[in-house]
This record gives C-alpha cells, structure tokens and sequence, in this order.
C-alpha cells in the first residue's frame, strides 16, 4: 500500500473526452479494484457513485466527495473518479460565475489537503464527431444527418463540444493543478514521441497515475471498447427515431433504452458491424479541420509544446464519399423499414404497441 502523508494524498480524475474507450478504462480499472486498493488506489466500486460524484459538483455539494476522501485517507489511498462527461463540466462556470467548476473542485481539495490531477484523452474532432454521431445515433439521442450533426457541434456549447481549449483551456496557468493530456488512438505520446505500436489506453491512465509497471502488468483485461452498429445501424436507428417522433413520441420517450438495445441486437445478427459507419469525406473533414485549427494549435502551445497538431495527428484516415453511401442506403431502403417495425414491435410492450405500415 502507497504510503503517504495527508499533503500529499492525490485525486486522480479521468475526465474523458467522449468516445476515447472511458468505458474500456473504466471497465478495467472496476475489474482490477482489489489489486489497486492494495497499492494505494481507491475508486467507487459503481458507476452511479462515480455519477454521483459529477453531481456534486454540478451542484456545488461536497457531502459525497467529503465521504469519499475520508475512505480514501482510512485506506490510506488516494482517489480515482472516473466520468467521461467531466471533460463538458469542469470549464463550466460555478453558480456565482466567477470560477471553473474545476476549479472550484481543486480549491475545495486543497482546503482538505488533498491534490487535484485531472487526465484527459485528446481525440481528433474528424475521428470524434464521426464516432460520437453513431454513438448519439445508435442511442436515439440525434436524428439530423451527420453534416447537419456536425455543423451544429461547430456552433460550440452543444452535447458534442470537441473544442479543445473551450474544454481544457480553464487548465492553463493553473499551476496547483496537475494534468496529463495524453493523444488517443495513435502512436505517439505528447512529446511526438513514437510507439512501436498503438497503446493501450488502460496503460495510459495508468502511467498517468504512476501506478507501477509491475502492477499494471498484472492487471486483469477486459473488452476494448463498445461495438458501432454499422452505416446500416445508424440508418436504422436514424428510420426509427424519425418515425417514432413524428407519430408516436409518446413511446420514443418511454421505451428509447429498450429500442436501441434492440438496434444494437439486430446490427450483430445481421452483420453490419462489419461496415462502421463513416460520414466523412473530403471537403467536410476540412471543413472541420479548417474549424478548429487555431484552437488545437493554441491547446498544443499550452499542453503539448513539444509537437504540433498535424505530427500528433495526420492525414492517414480512410475518407468515404457521401454519394456513395447514399446510393447503398437507398438500395438497402426496405430492409431498414422492415427491421424498423420489427425493432417497435418487439422493444415496446403489448400494451404500447402501435400500428405500423407496411
């Protein structure tokens, strides 16, 4: 067990972004609980407790935060927290508005002796709006196209902000604060360094920590990360939000959990996870570059001063056209409709159960 004085005693916080395999580390980190209390490392045993804890500070309410630290200190242990959305909260004003939330969070550590390491996995915004689309899409939470998903994310303040000083900038100058900001998905560390091979982001996080080689290694695996229902799973999902909002939002609202597991179902028996979804082509993926230049230049003279955003992060991505796509969505037209009564009829209960057309 890590021993340690009060002063210094860490809250490790694993902050996101979206879409940068938070589930995977923190299924991992759950699954390796034990070992890692052993070696100095608490961390709530549920999600809802991690929720919890975002919470809190939403709210500016330190009573579970002030029971966690004190488990932390009995153990002997510093803290874990864990919650991708931390990365769209902490730059957020306190209610006052003078400060970031994530302020606010350090200084109430430190007045209980604590301090504060915020890690962050940084994510391309072409790469992040392409996946956090299927994933808002598959969860029947958008049902705009992607160029129109995508032009409103660049609007700023949206469920999807990927702007990384907006985000991250509250950081800068806050010299009480530690931070690791770690590029995700390639071989390169912030530095420009290479890997021989894409790391692993469990790894990561925990060389983030200064959790131990020895102790990592023994760490027991776990699955990487969520499965895309496919180009044709997001058409589905897309069939069936948009007939169910315009005749029946009532049963949307209700059973949307119950759909999307349903989705999820038929994209694997029909195989679609073979064909993930990919809205990007040419001109939108500059488009977006184009966006968001200035501000990761400026996030890597702040983080990563050592590279640049184009030697992190290339032009090596595999584009489609949108034509294309297009065209084999038509093509495949009726099969979606069928499976988007089949996905009603079987998510809703009898009870609920609507007419459909053929």
């Amino acid at each position: 067990m890590a021993s340690q004085s009060p002063a210094q005693r860490t809250v490790f916080l694993h902050v996101g972004m979206h879409k940068t395999a938070s589930t995977y580390i923190q299924r991992r980190l759950r699954k390796n609980r034990s070992l890692l209390k052993k070696n100095g490392f608490l961390l709530p045993p549920r999600r809802k407790i991690d929720k919890e804890l975002f919470d809190n500070i939403l709210t500016e309410n330190w009573d579970s935060w002030r029971r966690w630290l004190k488990r932390a200190k009995a153990k002997n242990c510093d803290l874990i927290v864990s919650h991708e959305a931390l990365s769209r909260l902490l730059y957020q004003a306190t209610f006052d508005g003078k400060i970031p939330r994530g302020v606010w969070l350090a200084r109430k550590l430190r007045s209980c002796g604590w301090k504060l390491k915020v890690i962050g996995f940084i994510r391309d915004q072409e790469s992040y709006l392409n996946s956090r689309y299927t994933q808002l899409v598959k969860r029947l939470k958008v049902r705009n196209d992607f160029t129109t998903y995508v032009k409103d994310a660049m609007e700023g303040n949206t469920i999807s902000e990927c702007d990384l000083i907006t985000l991250f900038g509250w950081l800068h100058g806050r010299n009480k604060i530690d931070r690791a900001m770690i590029p995700y998905g390639i071989n390169r560390n912030q530095n420009g360094q290479k890997f021989n091979k894409k790391p692993d982001p469990f790894e990561q996080l925990a060389e983030a920590i200064l959790l131990p080689k020895s102790i990592t290694d023994k760490c027991v695996q776990t699955r990487l990360q969520n499965q895309q229902p496919g180009r044709l799973g997001v058409a589905l999902a897309l069939e069936v939000n948009n007939y169910l909002t315009q005749n029946h939002p009532e049963a949307l609202e209700s059973h949307w959990e119950q759909l999307y597991e349903c989705i999820e179902r038929i994209a694997v028996m029909q195989g679609w996870t073979a064909e993930p979804f990919n809205g990007l082509n040419i001109a939108l993926r500059q488009i977006i570059r184009s966006r968001y230049e200035t501000s990761n230049a400026e996030f890597c003279r702040c983080f990563w001063p050592k590279t640049t955003w184009d030697e992190l992060f290339n032009d090596s991505r595999r584009l489609s056209t949108a034509i294309d796509q297009e065209k084999e969505t038509e093509s495949s037209n009726a099969e979606i409709k069928a499976c988007r009564n089949r996905v009603i009829n079987d998510s809703l209960p009898t009870k609920a159960i609507i007419k459909l057309p053929q």
